[in-house]
Formats: C-alpha cells, structure tokens, sequence
C-alpha cells in the first residue's frame, strides 16, 4: 500500500467523495414514486451488474470465466451475503427512515468481530469490547423506541444489511486476496434474484415509470458503481483507521441530505444511538491503530 503524503492527498477526497455518493441511496429512495422496494431492488442491481460486467470483462479480458472458477467459494458466500445485505438495505429503507436504516447498517464491524471470534478463532481485544457494548447501547435505544412504537420491521432488516456486510468480511478474510470485484459481481446476481423472487410473489409486475426506472438505473450505476470505484482507487492510498473514519461521510451525510431535501427528520432516539454508534466506530478506528499488527474488521457498507 503507498501512504505517501502525496498519494494520500488524492486518495483522502476520493473515499470521502465514494461516502458522499453512497449516502444518496436514501434520497433517491424517497424520489421513487410507484415502484415497490422489489423494482428498486431489481432495477437497481442489474444496471450495477451491466457495469460490472462491463468491467471485469475490460480488467480480465478472456479471461473472466477462469477468474470467476478461480474465486472460489469465499467469493460465492461473499457474494451471498452481500446480495443480502444489498436486499436487506432495500427493505430497510422502505420501513424505517434513512437515519435509521444507515446507522445500524454501520454496526456491521461489530458483527464482523464476532463472527470472525466464534467462526475464524480470532482474538477480540478490550478496546474492541468496550466499543461493541458502546455500539450495542446505540441499537438497543433505536430499536427499543421503534418496538414501543409496535413498529421494528425496519430495523430488523437493517440489521440483516448489517449481519450481510459482516459475512461479507469473513468470507474476504478465509482467503486473503480474494478479489472483491468478484465477489460484488456475485452479490448483484444474487440481488436481482431476490428482487425477481419478490416480484414474482407480488405478480410479475415489472412496469414501473420512467422517473422511477431512471432513479433505479441511477442508484445501480452512480450512486453504488461510482462510488465503489472512487472507493477502490483511493483505499490503496490510506490506512485502515483512515478509511473507517472517511467512510462515516455515508452515515453522517445520508440523514442529513434527507432531512435537508425532503424533511425528514430523525427522532431523538435515532440521534442518540446513531451517535453512539458512530463514536463506537471511531473507537474502534482509532484503538485499533494504535494496536501493532491488529487491523479493524472493517469492510465498508456499500448501501
């Protein structure tokens, strides 16, 4: 990795640029008009699977069919576990709002740690512990005012987004060098499965309008495709810690452009936990780097 000062100077505006563009996901789900979370879902991953696709084949020219066979089956429960995640979020956002659907998917470190503790046997430190109760307390108040509410529907998928991106994590770490890339390609298949699933059950209804084919179109090629690829090529650039912190633009910036655009305000409770789980986060940033050879389990959320 070149963590020159130079280098870093680019790669820290292109990962807070990837968090700007993944933090639209909300507002542009709030922009659909008629379509059901399972067109967005649908619509959404096959034009990132059209990007993907046009992607790899340019990266592995011939060699994509080999590439994939090579990925193995890290990359097949990756791409699982992301394809859920991706459905989860979905989901998500149509039951809760955008406050709450991005912070709990930001606890998704804290269910990579433990399972990367009872899967992989792998040491969990103090501090580690201690931001994990710090996160847990955030979801506990977020949710509990939510079931008050006889609601929760929402964050319960929210947090299946969550334990989504942490199985995507474990299954990068079982093989190091596994290409991502891949794994994502997998994960919008799967996705588009789910989606196509879901329609069926609702009646094989495909139709939808322009304006919300359009934002569905965009949410697949601009706001998930280009901000992973802005992700990809300034991460070579920065460390661990940094690229946990930058990446909390998505968390911090997503509420807020909805509250901002159409006034959606969160609830108190939904500051409360988030903020918890945000300082969490940062906790475990900033600990984890000062622990010689320990990286934060971290993979960022791609909402």
């Amino acid at each position: 990795m070149n963590t020159s000062p130079i280098n870093r100077r680019a790669g820290i505006p292109l990962v807070l640029l990837a968090g700007i563009f993944w933090s639209t996901s909300g507002i542009l789900y709030r922009l659909i008009q008629e379509a059901s979370p399972w067109h967005v879902l649908l619509y959404r991953s096959l034009a990132l699977l059209t990007a993907l696709s046009l992607w790899l084949g340019w990266r592995y020219r011939g060699q994509v069919r080999d590439t994939l066979a090579r990925a193995g089956l890290p990359a097949l429960v990756g791409g699982l576990c992301l394809g859920t995640a991706f459905a989860g979020y979905i989901l998500a956002l149509e039951y809760t709002t955008v406050a709450n659907a991005m912070f709990l998917l930001a606890s998704a470190p804290f269910f990579a740690a433990l399972a990367g503790w009872v899967i992989l046997g792998e040491r969990i430190a103090g501090y580690m512990w201690a931001a994990m109760t710090v996160a847990a307390a955030g979801i506990g108040i977020m949710a509990g005012e939510e079931l008050t509410l006889g609601k929760g529907l929402g964050e319960g998928f929210a947090l299946v987004a969550a334990l989504g991106f942490a199985g995507l994590t474990i299954s990068l770490r079982m093989r190091s060098g596994t290409d991502k890339l891949i794994t994502i390609f997998i994960a919008t298949i799967v996705a588009s499965v789910y989606g196509l699933g879901g329609l069926g059950f609702s009646g094989w209804q495909f139709s939808i309008p322009w304006v919300d084919l359009v934002n569905c179109l965009g949410m697949g090629w601009f706001q998930i495709g280009l901000g992973f690829a802005l992700f990809t090529a300034g991460a070579k650039h920065l460390q661990a810690v940094e690229l946990t912190l930058l990446s909390m633009t998505e968390v911090i910036a997503g509420p807020i452009i909805v509250w901002i655009g159409i006034g959606e305000i969160p609830s108190g409770s939904s500051m409360t936990g988030g903020v918890l789980i945000l300082v969490a986060i940062t906790l475990m940033a900033l600990m984890g780097a000062r622990a010689p050879g320990r990286t934060p389990p971290f993979e960022a959320p791609i909402s």
